[in-house]
C-alpha cells in the first residue's frame, strides 16, 4: 500500500538487526560523560552497565576520533565495563572526545566520553 509522500510505494520494516540495535542502545546506561581522570575521585571514570544476556559476555572499545583504537574495556562484571581514561598501554590518555562502542552477539551501541585533565 502506498502511503503519502512515498514515491516508490515501498514500506520499510524493522530488520532483526535494527531491533537489536535499537533494544541495546536503549538499555545501556552510562555514569556519566564526563571524564576527569585526575585521582581526585570525583568522575576518575566512566561505567556502563549493559543488561544481562544467556548467549555472551560485552565487548567495548574506545576510539579516538581518527577512528584509531585507543583501549579496550575491562569487564567489572558480566554486566558492567568500565573506562579509567588510559589508553591500552596504561598511559592517560590526551584531553577530547572519545567514542566508546559496545558489542553483544550483533547488537551494537555508541556512545561519547569528553575526557577534560
Amino acid at each position: 500500500r502506498k502511503k503519502s509522500g512515498d514515491r516508490l510505494g515501498v514500506t520499510m520494516k524493522p530488520t532483526p538487526l535494527l531491533s537489536s540495535f535499537l533494544a541495546v542502545a536503549l538499555a545501556v546506561q552510562m555514569s556519566g560523560r564526563i571524564l576527569t581522570p585526575n585521582g581526585d575521585g570525583i568522575n576518575d571514570s566512566v561505567g556502563f552497565t549493559v543488561p544481562e544476556s544467556a548467549s555472551g559476555l560485552p565487548r567495548a572499545e574506545v576510539y579516538n576520533l581518527r577512528g584509531q583504537r585507543i583501549a579496550e574495556l575491562p569487564l567489572v562484571s558480566p554486566t558492567q565495563l568500565r573506562w579509567d581514561g588510559h589508553d591500552a598501554t596504561g598511559r592517560p590518555v590526551e584531553s577530547g572526545v572519545y567514542l566508546v562502542q559496545i558489542s553483544e552477539d550483533s547488537s551494537l551501541w555508541s556512545g561519547v566520553v569528553a575526557v577534560a585533565k
